[in-house]
């Protein structure tokens, strides 16, 4: 019985193995260095299908165990996605807080959610995701950009040139 449980994967110290060789060593399998403590987190996310014209918005709730998932809103919104519910919409691009697409209302602020972090210091308390206030709503979290582009066309933020470019010649 003690060689059977030298012989087990989780057993791979030598140590351990001497002492369940001599029978000195207990049945209990030791916990691995990955395992982490189950940190549940509740988050309320807004919901819209534009399919379904008779349901109402509402707010749906899931459950994620914070020792399983990155320490980012975004994080937690893809593993939502990709392992319990692969309806939820949203938008992300770089994950690095740079195109702004992932934008939407968190916990009352308007913020990113790929630089946000999850709230840890009030285990209890949910964290609460909306789409941007100010805009319409194609589906779940995706806001509708068409008039945020047409002002950002608008104001021509970009660099422009006084004179005309000469044809057939190379800006430098």
């Amino acid at each position: 019985m003690a060689f059977a449980l030298a012989t087990r994967s989780s057993w791979n110290s030598p140590a351990l193995r001497l002492l369940a060789q001599r029978g000195i060593a207990t049945t209990a399998v030791p916990r691995m260095a990955s395992e982490k403590p189950a940190n549940p987190k509740s988050f309320k996310i807004y919901r819209w299908n534009p399919d379904a014209p008779t349901e109402k918005p509402r707010m749906q709730e899931y459950k994620l165990d914070l020792g399983q998932t990155g320490p980012m809103v975004l994080d937690a919104l893809i593993k939502i996605k990709n392992e319990v519910d692969s309806t939820l919409t949203f938008r992300r691009s770089c994950r690095e807080g740079i195109c702004g697409s992932c934008a939407m209302n968190i916990d009352g602020k308007n913020t990113l959610a790929c630089i946000t972090h999850i709230p840890k210091d009030q285990p209890t308390k949910d964290v609460l995701i909306y789409p941007l206030p100010h805009m319409f709503v194609v589906k779940d979290l995706v806001p509708d950009m068409n008039y945020f582009y047409k002002q950002y066309a608008s104001i021509k933020p970009w660099l422009q040139r006084k004179d005309a470019p000469e044809p057939n010649k190379e800006l430098l």
